[in-house]
């Protein structure tokens, strides 16, 4: 019905596959463009939750998403002499409960690709400048080719260049919540299997984990520091960072930054959000990080994609395809949301990184108060239905 509707997505991460996936289904042509050669495997775990569950199920994928869950059995609290002083089953260590699922971002992803094969997806494709105009909007990319397309829908991330460029810098804020992360996988040393230990304390924490490659550890920091890097973006100057903030931390820091340089997939970035009073403009929209981002912290990212890509899709096919109408309708449907889970983003950030070594006390009740919340606002909406 919409198929003389071409619509350009931009970005294969969770949202740009999702949103490519709702669009072909409701009847409208897709196409998804990725600055990268290939998708990028591994990653971060992320979790499946809430009304993103209801989302996955609709979409056939909830059983893969099942058979290719992380299944770490139990969660170690650990002192800076490796003395165990909590241990969590799995589940809990989490924060999941009922249906909910961890799965690396690289698997989840791969998913997602799955179900959209008869769109076209071209990787090594980045895009110059973009210009609105009465018809549609004007894509140049960098190898010179010129296209016109009826809707642009950005899903490139936090650091969205789609963002920068569409937007004025009064239209959106990325906020810096005082801490970093950083990631990345290493050889798993210490015999792991399913198992994720965690020191925390003095603002810091590391930790370590293998699930069900027995070969390979994934390695994580966080650190509170209102420190801002020079060139936010360089990965030896990253580097450098994490290694000055964790250079007396004990435990098995030390083992495992000196096994940093073997890792292909290293990945650093402040911990921020991205605040917009409204994620569109003109025939543009922006979905998933790129438009409501709220903190890696959080967990919830992952669950705003599913959501923002299902109501974006589904407002433009109640609207006949009209996009003003179908943007304003997505702005006012997942602002709830996304102001729930943003607080929630800025409530976590103040809530980890402690300054003692995490006690069975302290995990307890900080385990359950997450619990509560992430139940809340991992649901703070009622799903319209599109079919």
């Amino acid at each position: 019905m919409f198929k003389d509707i071409k619509i350009l997505v931009i970005g294969a991460g969770i949202a740009g596959p999702a949103i490519c996936y709702w669009l072909k289904r409701f009847g409208f042509s897709p196409c998804l463009i990725e600055k990268a050669a290939s998708i990028r495997k591994g990653g971060q775990a992320l979790d499946v939750r809430g009304i993103a569950t209801h989302i996955a199920r609709d979409m056939g994928i909830y059983e893969q998403i099942c058979d290719m869950r992380t299944r770490i059995e139990c969660g170690r609290y650990v002192d800076a002499a490796g003395k165990v002083l909590h241990e969590v089953q799995g589940e809990e260590f989490g924060f999941r409960q009922d249906d909910e699922v961890e799965i690396l971002r690289g698997d989840l992803i791969e998913i997602l690709m799955s179900t959209i094969t008869d769109v076209p997806c071209d990787f090594n494709q980045s895009i110059l400048r973009m210009e609105q105009n009465a018809d549609g909007v004007l894509v140049h990319y960098n190898d010179g080719k010129v296209i016109n397309y009826d809707l642009v829908i950005a899903a490139d991330g936090i650091h969205s260049a789609t963002r920068r460029m569409v937007f004025d810098k009064n239209e959106y804020q990325l906020v810096h919540l005082g801490s970093y992360l950083s990631t990345f996988t290493i050889p798993n040393y210490l015999g792991l299997s399913h198992i994720d230990l965690e020191c925390e304390s003095n603002c810091k924490m590391v930790s370590i984990n293998s699930d069900n490659n027995p070969e390979i550890a994934r390695a994580g920091f966080m650190f509170r520091s209102e420190h801002l890097l020079k060139n936010p973006r360089d990965e030896q100057e990253q580097k450098q960072f994490l290694c000055d903030t964790f250079r007396d931390f004990g435990w098995e820091t030390q083992n495992i930054l000196n096994r940093m340089p073997e890792s292909d997939d290293f990945y650093f970035d402040a911990i921020m959000q991205v605040k917009m009073n409204s994620w569109t403009k003109g025939r543009i929209a922006l979905v998933g990080d790129a438009g409501y981002c709220p903190s890696p912290l959080s967990g919830q990212g992952n669950n705003l994609a599913f959501v923002g890509a299902y109501i974006l899709a589904g407002e433009l096919k109640d609207a006949n395809g009209n996009y003003m109408q179908a943007f304003t309708r997505y702005n006012e449907l997942l602002r709830p949301l996304v102001n729930a889970n943003q607080e929630f983003g800025v409530w976590v950030s103040k809530s980890f990184l402690v300054d003692d070594e995490v006690s069975k006390e302290i995990a307890e009740e900080r385990s359950n108060k997450v619990l509560g919340m992430i139940k809340s606002v991992s649901n703070a909406i009622s799903l319209p239905q599109y079919e």
